[in-house]
């Protein structure tokens, strides 16, 4: 069992609540928030897609408790916050890649931006959308609400598998055990799971 202590940061909830649709949603909104524009190399959080078996992944930092990244970086561009967020100033980051070698993920939860301009240059990393009035907009905009905080409500797993598990037995829709299940289904139990965490 891992002893590492982390921050506040974005979790992605078991598909057994909300099965992630590997939509990219959180990339594109993720990217357009901070920068304006939409690419790979902006996004501070990141989709890993798995195949055949659907269950996609969400990655994003965890925001270490003692971040490898900050003692790697020797340009003082990388800050803690006293919320525990670890933030990036991009205007300093010259894109040494130091804090991205020293993660410790695999992969990364840092990207680096390559450009030769140096106003553009440099490590992207979530910072849980700092100063946005409504949170992370990963989890404002996730379409089948499968991202909340590690220190937010959590969906009542239980009632929620009871939910589907019942749904099933009654034979409801195309509802499968395992990967694949009914759009209207999952619908149902995303409302379930928000009705049990008020």
């Amino acid at each position: 069992m891992s002893t590492e202590v982390y921050g506040p940061h974005i979790v992605q909830y078991p598909p057994d609540y909300s099965l992630c649709a590997g939509c990219t949603t959180c990339e594109i909104v993720c990217s357009l928030s901070h920068d304006g524009v939409v690419g790979p190399q902006y996004n501070r959080i990141f989709l890993m897609r798995h195949e055949p078996s659907m269950i996609h992944e969400v990655l994003s930092c965890q925001h270490c408790v003692n971040p490898p990244c900050l003692d790697a970086c020797q340009d003082g561009a990388m800050s803690l916050s006293k919320s525990g967020v670890v933030v990036v100033n991009e205007l300093v980051c010259t894109g040494c890649m130091r804090c991205v070698k020293a993660c410790a993920f695999s992969p990364p939860r840092i990207n680096m931006v390559r450009s030769r301009s140096k106003e553009t240059r440099g490590a992207r990393k979530c910072d849980l959308c700092s100063g946005r009035a409504d949170g992370p907009a990963c989890i404002q905009w996730c379409p089948v609400k499968c991202l909340g905080m590690s220190d937010g409500p959590r969906p009542e797993y239980e009632a929620i598998h009871a939910a589907f598990m019942g749904a099933e037995s009654a034979g409801a829709g195309a509802v499968e055990t395992g990967e694949t299940r009914d759009p209207d289904i999952l619908g149902e139990l995303i409302v379930a799971g928000e009705e049990a965490s008020k």
